[in-house]
């Protein structure tokens, strides 16, 4: 008789459905099986994954199952994938958790970080933030200590968090798989956050297409609310969950707040800034999810531990989207400091072939070529060549894309999602988008005063869509100037 085979298996959103649809047809024709769920394991590019038999890590489908049924040795002749706790933070446990569990996240130590800051000053806890060195993980990178130390400063008899799931940008998907397989993290690090500022409520913003993020999120905050953990923040202390619109500028932080408030998704004038006037116009600290599920480790095992993570102005680790010309497309977790080669050759299991360039930071990030390969992860490093790091997206080039074209379907994207509130943006994007199009189906010369237009749209915009807009196209002319047929920009 045929023993149950033993499937552990990723249930972020890039292997759940695969899976679950595999499971069912297995149960349909009698094959007997014990599932059990896990986070993301960073091998999205061989989705479905599992452990089977409590022994290998496995890319999955019902052909190998059925097999691996009928015969359990021949899990022994196949080849394991490895899941490497090293050098993580938010995905360390990932094997480990089960996110619609909450006992299997305070098994590998969940909730000791909040536990241990309802037993220190709210100053010593901005303290260890300020040791730690975290940045802000959705794009600003401005340093979290200071949001904090200044909404806990306010005097108010409200204060609001919000924290920033929305993640719009192409190619940016790390957010989403962290709901998916973490959301404890992010639900106790809300905590923490509202703890030191006392908060009266916090919000989580989530993308309108983040089903699976919405249902871990709301599993997390009611299993954790039943523990009796809010109280300790505030008696009517409470989070709730807003689903953001169909559009990529809702996740501006005051863009946000307005769609949360009922209005529609336009960014606010600034100043005066969300710390002090935010949400219904009280003081509001708002972060990106990622940078929210940080605090945990670093309350519990300190702002020098966290710290020990990364390099110089780049402290900790960030979760990436790594897509493109590689073998495996995936979202993990690296130390800033690496080299991004090691990133394609390591996590993304090489490059699929000869390589052109990188769009570092997503479409608002920077497009290179690839004599930059081994610059350092690096807040700095990075920034210099005119990128940024942004939300974490990586996309490798491949050698035979055309740059014009990529660099107009970054625009076309800004100039489709504006919410078209300031001229700048509006009519700046538009005009771009019409100026590569030309290049690349008519015309073979670029407008004199493109440079003009750039800053004009870069330095005018209302916010950061419109700010960030031109920086593609920018770095793609100093990188690829031949593409372009005009001299290299200095």
């Amino acid at each position: 008789m045929n023993s149950k085979i033993k499937i552990k298996y990723c249930s972020a959103s890039n292997c759940y459905y695969k899976i679950k649809s595999i499971l069912k047809d297995l149960k349909e024709e009698g094959i007997e099986f014990e599932e059990s769920k896990c986070g993301c394991l960073g091998y999205c590019g061989f989705a479905p994954v599992a452990f089977v038999n409590n022994n290998k890590l496995i890319p999955i489908n019902k052909k190998v199952l059925k097999e691996i049924y009928k015969n359990p040795q021949l899990i022994n002749n196949l080849e394991s994938l490895e899941f490497d706790k090293n050098n993580k933070i938010l995905m360390r446990y990932n094997d480990e958790i089960d996110p619609e569990d909450i006992e299997s996240y305070i098994k590998v130590g969940g909730l000791k970080g909040f536990e241990k800051a309802l037993n220190t000053n709210e100053d010593d806890l901005i303290k260890e933030v300020e040791i730690s060195g975290l940045r802000g993980r959705g794009g600003a990178a401005f340093p979290t200590y200071k949001k904090l130390q200044a909404v806990k400063n306010i005097e108010s008899d409200i204060k609001y968090v919000v924290a920033n799931l929305e993640e719009g940008e192409v190619g940016s998907f790390n957010n989403h798989i962290l709901a998916d397989s973490n959301p404890f993290s992010i639900i106790e690090g809300i905590l923490i956050a509202s703890y030191i500022i006392k908060a009266k409520k916090a919000f989580i913003f989530v993308n309108h297409k983040g089903h699976l993020a919405l249902k871990r999120l709301s599993y997390a905050i009611n299993s954790i609310k039943n523990k009796g953990l809010f109280k300790y923040i505030d008696n009517e202390f409470d989070i709730e969950i807003r689903r953001s619109p169909s559009s990529y500028i809702a996740g501006e932080e005051s863009a946000m707040l307005e769609v949360i408030e009922g209005k529609k998704a336009f960014p606010r004038n600034k100043p005066p800034y969300p710390v002090s006037v935010g949400l219904f116009k009280k003081p509001t600290l708002i972060n990106n999810v990622e940078t929210l599920a940080n605090l945990p480790f670093i309350v519990y095992h300190s702002g020098k531990e966290y710290a020990s993570f990364g390099i110089n102005n780049s402290k900790g680790t960030k979760m990436i989207s790594l897509t493109g010309f590689v073998n495996n497309p995936c979202v993990n977790e690296i130390p800033f400091g690496i080299k991004i080669s090691e990133i394609i050759d390591k996590i993304g299991f090489k490059s699929k072939g000869e390589i052109k360039g990188l769009l570092i930071g997503g479409p608002s990030g920077g497009i290179v070529s690839k004599d930059y390969i081994d610059v350092l992860y690096d807040y700095d490093e990075i920034y210099k060549l005119g990128a940024m790091v942004g939300s974490g997206a990586l996309y490798v080039i491949p050698y035979n894309q055309n740059i014009v074209e990529l660099v107009m379907y970054l625009m076309k994207f800004f100039a489709d999602e504006s919410c078209g509130q300031c001229i700048p943006c509006r009519v700046g994007t538009v005009k771009l988008t019409n100026i590569l199009d030309n290049l690349l189906n008519n015309s073979k010369e670029l407008p004199e005063n493109l440079d003009e237009i750039n800053e004009f749209i870069m330095k005018v915009s209302l916010c950061g869509l419109g700010q960030a807009a031109p920086i593609p196209l920018i770095t793609a002319m100093k990188y690829f100037s031949d593409e372009f047929k005009i001299k290299t920009l200095t």
